[in-house]
């Protein structure tokens, strides 16, 4: 008995065929998995830029200095959503969205304002997660 993989026929369906060479198949060859470990060197890491190592440990949030809380908002990544926070300083109260941290200047995304506040670093008393 002949298995049907071992006949190599053409299908007969019409009269005239055109004579076509087989499709080439091109499929991956190659595959690398990147682990924990690797370090990304395009990736921005606020945490590793202004803390020392030995101050990356996880801490709860209560216990985190107004600069540690600061950069864990700014660096959080782009697909989680922004957290919801309370700004004091000594002069206002901000209810918003920490977008970012550069040269001492924390920038807030207010819901009532239509452009970003800029806040000093040294100017802020207290950071509070709001809605909870």
């Amino acid at each position: 008995m002949d298995s049907i993989s071992e006949k190599k026929e053409l299908p007969k369906l019409y009269i005239s065929q055109p004579n076509l060479t087989e499709p080439k198949r091109t499929m991956q060859s190659h595959y690398h998995a990147v682990s924990a470990n690797d370090k990304q060197p395009h990736a921005a890491d606020y945490s590793s830029r202004y803390l020392p190592e030995k101050e990356l440990k996880k801490k709860n949030f209560d216990e985190m200095t107004i600069l540690e809380k600061v950069i864990y908002f700014a660096s959080m990544p782009f697909h989680l959503p922004k957290v919801k926070c309370e700004l004091i300083t000594e002069r206002k109260k901000y209810i918003g969205k920490i977008e970012d941290y550069q040269n001492e200047m924390v920038i807030i995304k207010v819901a009532s304002k239509q452009r970003p506040v800029s806040v000093p670093l040294q100017q802020i008393k207290e950071i509070n997660m709001f809605g909870l």
